[in-house]
């Protein structure tokens, strides 16, 4: 049985290889008539880099400053 889950295991390595080319090869493919279709869409609406700046713009999560507490008042007077 170890031979058989060898070669079971083997085979699974080659098709997932042959899996991972044929999706890279179809995902630049697939790049290259999206940004085509970019570059169509851009020209003829005339957007500038200015216009397209702000959408691609990455907008990270803010981040809240922590909260400072404020000092405690003591109920006690001060010994002088």
């Amino acid at each position: 049985m170890d031979a058989a889950e060898l070669a079971a295991a083997t085979k699974v390595a080659q098709l997932a290889e042959a899996h991972e080319e044929k999706r890279r090869v179809l995902l630049a493919q697939v790049r290259e008539a999206d940004l085509a279709d970019v570059i169509k869409k851009i020209s003829d609406h005339k957007f500038t880099a200015t216009d397209l700046r702000s959408v691609l713009k990455a907008k990270g999560a803010r981040k809240t400053a922590p909260r400072k507490s404020t000092a405690r008042k003591t109920t006690r007077r001060k010994a002088s």
